[in-house]
């Protein structure tokens, strides 16, 4: 099984990209040891891409695979403040205080 790969998150995390990033993420789970989020363009998430990005980090760590993010943007970690998931996601070493 091939080690990494990077999934690109683009300038959105919302509702409309969903779809199509569940769609890498359950390839790059398929075919991957790691996955490495790259998130430093996002400008707007939501709950429903950050509920996708929980459920994906409790399925690999089951399957001992490893999810990490590259650079997560300024939003994603306020929107994960705001919905106390920045544990769930893995973010807390990410945050400056």
């Amino acid at each position: 099984m091939p080690e990494g790969q990077q999934i690109e998150c683009g300038e959105r995390m919302t509702i409309e990209q969903v779809e199509s990033l569940y769609s890498q993420l359950e390839s790059a789970l398929l075919e991957h040891d790691q996955i490495e989020l790259i998130a430093d363009r996002v400008q707007q998430c939501d709950t429903a891409s950050l509920q996708l990005i929980v459920n994906l980090l409790r399925i690999s760590k089951q399957q001992g695979h490893t999810v990490k993010w590259i650079k997560p943007s300024a939003a994603i970690i306020n929107v994960a403040e705001l919905l106390g998931l920045t544990e769930p996601l893995d973010l807390t070493q990410h945050i400056t205080q």
